[in-house]
């Protein structure tokens, strides 16, 4: 498994947002390609953005046609976008889709051609070499894709979701100010599949102790506010752990993800579901279907979950850190099942074909399975 180095510049804090144009001049940097999305857009989240962008005289333009999920033609879109405003760097400005969308503009535009010529198992270079400079700035508080060095993008055609790889940004700013306008249904998305990036790392056959170190504290951090961060009193102040402990998750994934991941991007891809309710969903099922191998490991991350697992025979505590995940699925309103969100029964065979099809699957997961073994997962979740 190869070892992928995270060189980001990351800034955190409230009000962080305006040292972007500042640094973006102290670059040398003139021109901003900024991507979005039309949600981010009329929620106001982009005036603070351009604001900074205008106090240090950098100029810039505006692309939001990025969606959940999003497509080749979308990134190829904010491509010609960034040629036509003679842009020099990109600045993403959103959840993971947004950023990833952005990742794909920032390696087509410096490299030509189509986006797709850069996706792993797809396309001809699927370790591109080189990137425009790019600034990202998330709203969501679980992707990880600020600190990550792969994009998800979709194919329409196949409907598949294929890794862009080496599209790591060059700088992160986390303010929590931007987070804290969303709304708690993504909150409570994210959170997940922050979780998810945590609880697949901490699992990876592959980890170092530096994943395990992140994916310890994300877990924790993740269980102890992200209820609070969807539906609490203290919710700005939950927001900012949570923002934190995304970032950690991010880092965390660094050797790969495994089942949950593989699985969940077919069922995004194939009938488009937020990829943090897909994990969410699969989460509980996918350590379900391995609590028997894994359970030593899970009894380590019993407590990181509030699990009071002194003395506890590793079974049981397997079982209490499934119980756990779905408890806390339930708390912050995400659906149960794959049949909530358009997935029939009828599905399986086809969806399974796709996930064998995954980097997400065999990359990093716990121990192999077969067709059978992710069909009855698939079916555990419906």
């Amino acid at each position: 498994m190869p070892s992928f180095a995270l060189r980001v510049e990351t800034v955190f804090g409230e009000g962080s947002i305006a040292e972007l144009g500042q640094r973006a001049k102290s670059a040398g940097y003139k021109h901003a390609l900024v991507v979005t999305d039309p949600g981010i857009k009329s929620a106001g989240i982009l005036d603070s953005v351009l604001s900074s962008l205008d106090e240090a005289e950098v100029a810039h333009s505006v692309y939001d046609n990025v969606n959940p999920n999003p497509t080749i033609p979308e990134v190829d879109g904010g491509v010609q976008a960034f040629t036509d405003a003679g842009a020099d760097f990109v600045v993403a400005v959103g959840g993971g889709s947004v950023i990833d969308a952005a990742k794909g503009v920032a390696v087509t535009a410096q490299l030509g051609g189509t986006s797709k010529t850069y996706l792993f198992g797809a396309g001809t270079v699927p370790f591109p070499s080189a990137m425009k400079p790019l600034f990202a700035i998330p709203t969501t508080c679980g992707t990880g894709s600020e600190i990550s060095p792969a994009a998800v993008i979709t194919d329409p055609d196949t409907h598949y979701k294929h890794l862009m790889l080496n599209c790591t940004p060059n700088v992160a700013i986390l303010d929590p100010n931007l987070v804290a306008k969303m709304p708690p249904s993504i909150t409570a998305a994210t959170g997940m599949d922050a979780l998810t990036h945590a609880m697949e790392a901490y699992v990876n056959p592959g980890n170092t102790p530096f994943t395990r170190m992140f994916a310890t504290r994300a877990i924790q951090q993740i269980s102890m506010h992200l209820r609070q961060a969807v539906n609490g009193p203290d919710r700005a102040g939950a927001l900012k752990n949570m923002l934190y402990a995304a970032n950690i998750a991010g880092q965390s994934m660094s050797q790969g993800l495994g089942q949950v991941h593989g699985l969940s991007h077919v069922v995004s891809g194939r009938i488009g579901t937020p990829h943090g309710v897909a994990n969410a969903i699969l989460l509980s099922q996918v350590f379900e279907f391995h609590k028997d191998f894994l359970k030593d490991q899970m009894l380590e991350m019993a407590p990181l979950m509030g699990i009071n697992a002194w003395g506890m025979p590793a079974d049981k505590a397997a079982n209490e850190v499934v119980s756990t995940v779905r408890s806390l699925r339930k708390d912050i309103n995400i659906p149960s099942k794959l049949s909530e969100v358009g997935m029939k029964e009828s599905d399986v065979p086809q969806f399974v074909e796709d996930a064998q099809k995954s980097q997400g699957i065999f990359i990093a997961a716990p121990r192999p399975v077969s067709a059978d073994d992710l069909g009855a997962i698939y079916k555990s979740a419906l």
